[in-house]
């Protein structure tokens, strides 16, 4: 009887502990083995376990009035997730290829299907936080592993391939520079650059092509080589390369 006690108490918690563990990984393996640190992550994804534990350091009476007030409270059953939903438009129309509007997404629809739908229809879903976060937890996975359909932002690999198609050989990823940086390599002949290659980074690759060592710049937004040249044309470039 006293472990199932424990299970129904805390098994929830446990599980969204081990969610979170789960979506931390798969930020780490999108951020820096797909994309080089291209794609970046910042506050949003910390804003539920902040939440969590400063909920926890509330003490009992505390933490009592909170859940009380979050399931009780009309304002925070739908103003907190019309305001996820909102800055999840405003960063997916502005920086589309960052994590955070699919973490404002996950939290605002988890938040909204719990309320909405879960916690009525699901027994033995009561007014626990944990379940909340469960539900968030688990959009967030899935949010995170269709990241690259959904963008249709291109991995170093796919980078790689795009070079390797057209005859280029020994291509190795070297560095991601900034759009604005791309005014240092080139000075007053900077290439023409499309709405949505603005909004991200670009992959810098060392490749040899015919016998001679160039560069290349490629966009992940669209997959286009912003430039292919040979390093000892271009200074700035091959001091990127090489460092």
């Amino acid at each position: 009887m006293k472990e199932r006690g424990f299970w129904n108490r805390y098994g929830l918690m446990l599980l969204g502990i081990l969610l979170y563990g789960i979506d931390l990984a798969l930020i780490i393996f999108v951020t820096q083995r797909l994309y080089k640190n291209i794609v970046e992550v910042s506050f949003v994804t910390a804003l539920p376990p902040m939440y969590f534990v400063f909920w926890l350091m509330r003490g009992k009476e505390g933490r009592e009035k909170s859940r009380e007030d979050e399931f009780n409270s009309r304002l925070s059953r739908w103003l907190v997730p019309s305001l996820f939903f909102a800055m999840a438009l405003y960063i997916g129309v502005e920086m589309p290829y960052k994590l955070e509007w699919g973490y404002s997404l996950a939290i605002g629809a988890g938040t909204l299907l719990y309320h909405a739908c879960l916690r009525k229809r699901i027994p033995g879903w009561g007014q626990r936080l944990s379940e909340i976060y469960v539900c968030i937890l688990v959009l967030e996975f899935f949010l995170l592993l269709s990241f690259p359909w959904i963008t249709g932002l291109r991995t170093v690999n796919q980078a790689e391939a795009i070079l390797a198609r057209q005859g280029d050989e020994e291509i190795h990823y070297t560095a991601n520079i900034s759009p604005s940086e791309l005014k240092w390599i080139f000075k007053d002949d900077v290439p023409e650059l499309t709405r949505s290659e603005k909004k991200t980074g670009f992959y810098v690759f060392s490749a040899v092509d015919q016998g001679e060592a160039i560069g290349v710049i490629i966009s992940p937004a669209s997959g286009r080589i912003i430039v292919h040249t040979s390093v000892s044309e271009n200074a700035a470039l091959n001091s990127i390369i090489s460092h």
